[in-house]
């Protein structure tokens, strides 16, 4: 039984980074530098039938926001009529995959999932249609999700403001600032290279993967010991982005030093 009546996203990038993020907790497949599960393309592109892909695991996805305030048997014949015009566009899709997903804010539908049941049986793929209800159980399995997509559900506490430890990095602002600059600096050169496969640099996955490096639950909790080795740390981050080869080559600094960032010298 469902715990909470999701609201349908009402928004269409929203849902299909809303399914995108669902699938990679689905298939646990979140990994260091971005995600298994990626979306296809950008608007206006021919994404040929598709919204989200994975090579790792096969699968394919089309993602299909509808208007809810129309009928039922309107809404059917449209998601019937949007699958048939996909499949012929998935033809030249360049890379294999065995399992073919739509998604849809309209309701699990009987009648849909045995249209798209004999598809299967007469492709070479195998293709399933995952309404609202499915997806919703899924999600529900999630609380990041929830709290990502549907923070309404979730009624903030008032909590008392937590003292960070003595040596906390987070005590030395200087220092803090200039580990948040680096930080920075990296992810945006990062995304530079990213941009060019329409992917986006993974924020949340590179500063958890800092907190798991000097074991803290945050960037202000690391041992304000650790500053001189995660910023040299950083720095070769930096230095072997394309940027930063480029910039090396060319005889320019990456970065400032920390006494010039306290100055206020930003290279």
């Amino acid at each position: 039984m469902a715990k909470y009546q999701l609201p349908a996203l009402k928004n269409e990038s929203e849902f299909e980074e809303f399914i995108c993020d669902l699938f990679n907790e689905i298939e646990n497949t979140e990994s260091y530098t971005n995600s298994e599960f990626q979306l296809f393309g950008t608007k206006g592109q021919n994404q040929k039938g598709i919204d989200i892909f994975s090579l790792k695991t096969k699968k394919v996805i089309q993602c299909k926001l509808k208007s809810l305030r129309r009928k039922d048997d309107l809404l059917r014949k449209e998601l019937i009529a949007d699958i048939d015009s996909d499949l012929i566009k998935i033809e030249n899709l360049n890379f294999e995959f065995e399992r073919l997903i739509f998604t849809s804010t309209f309701r699990d539908d009987s009648k849909i999932q045995e249209y798209v049941s004999e598809l299967s049986g007469k492709s070479d793929f195998d293709i399933y249609y995952w309404g609202w209800d499915t997806i919703s159980k899924y999600a529900e399995e999630s609380e990041s999700i929830l709290k990502k997509y549907f923070p309404k559900l979730f009624k903030k506490p008032k909590t008392k403001k937590i003292e960070l430890p003595e040596n906390a990095l987070g005590k030395d602002l200087l220092k803090k600032n200039y580990v948040s600059y680096l930080i920075k600096r990296y992810g945006d050169w990062k995304q530079i290279e990213l941009s060019r496969k329409n992917e986006k640099f993974n924020w949340a996955s590179f500063n958890k993967h800092i907190m798991n490096k000097y074991k803290a639950s945050g960037i202000n909790y690391i041992h304000v010991n650790h500053f001189e080795n995660l910023s040299d740390y950083l720095k070769s981050r930096i230095d072997k982005t394309i940027m930063g080869k480029t910039r090396i080559n060319k005889g320019h600094r990456n970065y400032s030093t920390f006494i010039e960032h306290t100055d206020g010298i930003l290279e």
